[in-house]
């Protein structure tokens, strides 16, 4: 999942057009966030990322995903569903493998994360 998927993601779940989500954002200019969910825009401003989290309805743990695809990091598929279906990790551990420099084969399975996240929780 990166900052584009996410957007459109969110956007699409809750039935909003460009211009309804450009309203709910505080007049965030469509156009602008149009860039954003195509990925010809990167790295929004905090600023705009609080407007779109509360425009969008963001939960805790979807606004702290939304948080860290601004800062362009791309999460693993696998990885993103455990981020926002396991409550019961801290995010801080979340975050930790999704910046994390791997030596040969990164983890691509929720399994294998898993067992990175068990390793920096054992640290």
């Amino acid at each position: 999942m990166d900052l584009a998927g996410f957007i459109a993601t969110m956007r699409e779940r809750k039935e909003l057009s460009f211009r309804d989500l450009e309203k709910r954002a505080g007049d965030l200019d469509h156009a602008y966030i149009w860039r954003l969910e195509k990925g010809d825009r990167a790295a929004p401003s905090e600023e705009v990322v609080a407007r779109l989290s509360h425009a969008l309805e963001l939960d805790d743990r979807e606004g702290d995903v939304f948080k860290l695809l601004a800062k362009s990091v791309t999460v693993e598929d696998s990885l993103y569903h455990l981020m926002v279906s396991r409550m019961d990790i801290p995010w801080e551990d979340f975050e930790d493998v999704a910046t994390m420099s791997f030596r040969g084969e990164r983890p691509n399975t929720e399994e294998a994360w898993l067992k990175r996240i068990q390793l920096i929780q054992q640290m």
